[in-house]
């Protein structure tokens, strides 16, 4: 054989290996396209077309992109992730004819997996039902999350859901931290935190609650530092109902609810920089402690109630 034949197939073969991918690898990143297929493998040229699809397919602290707009549909995170739509319209729509929940974080304690962290960015997550049903709300909640040690939730809108928008329902410690985050019209609450063992350490920024009967509830053992916050068209805006919860707020406004605050028994809410009015009642202590450490405005409610407490400014 010429001598330039064989050094091209020598070549060629040895290429083939180097790219050669067994079919049930794991890699990162992966894609989703509205145009994509779960049989493909999820690279960017070849995307799948849903996020469960793509998860089986993404490695432990991979990153699942959207590489246009589209409807990615529920999925249950069992490992460390990233999902990141920013830039595209990206969706879930968690209705259907039989509700479910848009995001549930379940990541099991692994070796494999110490860190067991979602960052979910860029995504507009709805429970409305289907056509028939238009305008019902069916889904469950928007984001669950059962077990993982951190989730982090950017640049994201959640609504239309018949229970929560984001629920903390963990039996062990969990950090949340919402950052840009808006929360509308869900028949529960918009953000409910509680734990059967350990405690939820939450983390807002800009993070607005609208058209919820409760819209942040602090239910189980819970420390929050809130800042950037709005409530308004909540029944109660803020909520503490468990003993020892510690919720810190600055620059937060509750408005236009019928409850702006409320502490419970044993639990404690400090507050600046913050505005409450246009409330039927402003501030509910209900035997817990509600904190004003300076330049707050308690003014224009129907019943304005009364701090507990007032720390001087220094």
């Amino acid at each position: 054989m010429h001598r330039n034949t064989m050094s091209a197939l020598i070549l060629a073969s040895a290429t083939t290996a180097l790219f050669a991918v067994p079919a049930n690898a794991q890699s990162t990143p992966t894609w989703v396209s509205g145009n994509g297929s779960d049989g493909d493998p999820c690279s960017r040229f070849l995307p799948c077309k849903t996020f469960a699809g793509a998860l089986l397919k993404t490695s432990i602290n991979g990153e699942i992109s959207c590489a246009d707009g589209g409807g990615y549909g529920p999925v249950t995170i069992n490992k460390s992730v990233t999902i990141d739509c920013t830039g595209t319209y990206a969706s879930i729509l968690a209705g259907g004819a039989v509700g479910t929940t848009g995001v549930t974080v379940n990541i099991a304690s692994s070796a494999d997996d110490p860190h067991r962290s979602v960052r979910i960015r860029g995504l507009s997550i709805n429970g409305t039902g289907p056509v028939g049903t238009a305008g019902t709300r069916t889904g469950i909640d928007g984001i669950r999350v059962v077990q993982a040690s951190s989730v982090l939730v950017e640049d994201v809108v959640i609504g239309e859901f018949t229970q929560q928008g984001v629920e903390v329902a963990a039996s062990a410690n969990v950090n949340l931290t919402l950052d840009n985050v808006l929360i509308r019209n869900n028949n529960l609450s918009g953000v409910t935190l509680a734990t059967s063992g350990g405690q939820v350490i939450a983390s807002f920024n800009n993070v607005r609650v609208d058209g919820t009967p409760l819209g942040v509830s602090a239910a189980g053992l819970t420390r929050a530092n809130l800042r950037n916050v709005t409530l308004a068209h909540n029944a109660i805006g803020l909520r503490t109902s468990n003993t020892d919860n510690i919720v810190n707020v600055d620059n937060m406004k509750v408005s236009f609810s019928t409850t702006g605050v409320q502490s419970s028994a044993g639990s404690t809410i400090r507050i600046a920089n913050s505005t409450i009015t246009q409330n039927a009642t402003g501030l509910s202590a209900s035997g817990g402690s509600i904190v004003s450490m300076a330049d707050n405005s308690l003014t224009g409610n129907t019943t304005d109630g009364t701090f507990t407490n007032t720390v001087p400014k220094l």
